[in-house]
């Protein structure tokens, strides 16, 4: 029974996601279905529902992604990462080193499909370099997902965390040189052979009038970082500092031209942004993973599945597969896996290494479904066909996946 619990829950979650039901509802029907095909009253899952809804990692998790989601619409409205991207290719003095960063520093949005916001930019200068549009599209798309692995704002990476109760700085830590290596594969593959011609010469006081440009713009998301990165700041107040920078620069902009103006106070700006699918997502995953730890059973029965000689690798990779691939989201993978898998790690050095496996299985079949939406996006922007894209994936995914099974090894041994 518990086995066709478990096939009916994640079958039903899939099948309500595809039909475009938000994933945070659909996470809450197969929650019931989990709980009461496993002997769970209705009352005890109405229980398990207001625990999830009270329980502080709910609310902190939530009100964090609201306001990442604040930061990201008023840095978009009020186009100030547009002139942070402007002044930084006047720092780097190269279209190469700008068609790298750019698209990961649009990536800092975390807005579905958002990688069409990166592509005039990545077009406009491929198109100084000579590249072909079906490499513009995978430039456009590695780069802007390296972030994946290692930015502390990130809803994966914080969702993550507080699922598998780990600190976000030893996950990031772990994960450093897969980003690392994506992006060194990427430049190449993809750009090492392409020549550039001289940046236009700007003398010493425009140099220095550019870095301070991309500091001030960059400010919001800078601020937001350091805040919990250096300062030991809580997410909620460095997110509300940068909130307040980017309104601070609108203001400003405003006195200055009036294409600032939006014509909306900064409070109407900011509750716009509020992304509430997003949040009632985090809350629909939060009760999957509460409801999946009420029931003893799926642990005893992972554990009986690993002793008759399954290794916890490949049900991590299948599982990953069947999850993530038809939604194009690493979410499922995080929210079923998590509480199931995690559970059975030793120690807190072998619950990271699980993590880490599992996160990067759904990233990659996140990555390469055909309805992952930056991917949709970008192949209509540049006019090319997916299997010229996937042609582009054959080497640069195995390679970086491989680099994450040879950390998760490597860490094993020595552990």
């Amino acid at each position: 029974m518990l086995i066709l619990s478990l096939v009916v829950s994640i079958f039903v979650t899939l099948f309500l996601v595809n039909k475009k039901l938000n994933i945070g509802y659909s996470l809450t029907i197969g929650s019931f279905l989990l709980a009461m095909l496993n002997g769970r009253s209705f009352l005890r899952f109405l229980e398990i529902f207001k625990e999830t809804l009270l329980e502080p990692t709910t609310i902190s998790l939530g009100s964090t992604i609201a306001l990442i989601t604040i930061l990201a619409y008023l840095m978009d409205k009020y186009l100030i990462l547009d002139r942070m991207i402007v002044a930084l290719e006047k720092i780097l003095r190269s279209a190469k080193a700008t068609i790298l960063v750019a698209p990961a520093l649009m990536g800092t949005l975390l807005v579905s499909g958002g990688a069409l916001m990166s592509c005039p930019i990545v077009g406009s200068l491929g198109d100084r370099l000579s590249i072909p549009n079906d490499r513009k599209a995978t430039i456009n798309l590695i780069f802007r997902h390296a972030l994946y692995f290692v930015f502390p704002l990130s809803p994966a990476i914080l969702l993550a965390a507080e699922i598998g109760d780990f600190r976000v700085i030893d996950f990031i830590k772990l994960q450093f040189p897969i980003a690392i290596v994506l992006y060194v594969f990427g430049y190449i593959f993809y750009l090492r052979n392409y020549q550039e011609s001289k940046a236009e010469k700007i003398n010493i006081k425009q140099y220095f009038q550019a870095f301070s440009d991309f500091l001030l713009y960059a400010s919001p998301i800078l601020i937001s970082l350091l805040g919990v990165v250096a300062f030991k700041v809580s997410f909620h107040i460095s997110l509300l500092v940068g909130i307040a920078i980017s309104v601070g620069i609108n203001q400003y902009d405003k006195r200055r031209d009036v294409k600032y103006d939006l014509q909306e106070h900064p409070l109407k700006t900011m509750y716009k942004g509020v992304k509430v699918p997003m949040v009632i997502a985090i809350v629909g995953i939060m009760l999957y993973k509460n409801t999946v730890n009420e029931i003893d059973e799926i642990i005893i029965f992972l554990n009986n599945l690993l002793e008759q000689g399954m290794p916890i690798e490949l049900l991590i990779f299948l599982s990953t597969a069947v999850l993530c691939f038809p939604l194009a989201s690493t979410n499922p993978g995080i929210a079923i896996l998590f509480p199931m898998l995690l559970p059975l790690a030793p120690n807190y050095e072998t619950k990271l290494l699980y993590a880490m496996f599992i996160y990067t299985s759904s990233f990659l079949f996140y990555y390469i479904s055909p309805l992952h939406l930056c991917q949709v996006l970008t192949l209509e922007y540049f006019q090319v066909r997916v299997k010229d894209l996937y042609k582009n994936y054959l080497i640069i995914l195995p390679l970086t996946y491989g680099v994450m099974v040879v950390i998760y090894f490597i860490n094993m041994i020595f552990n």
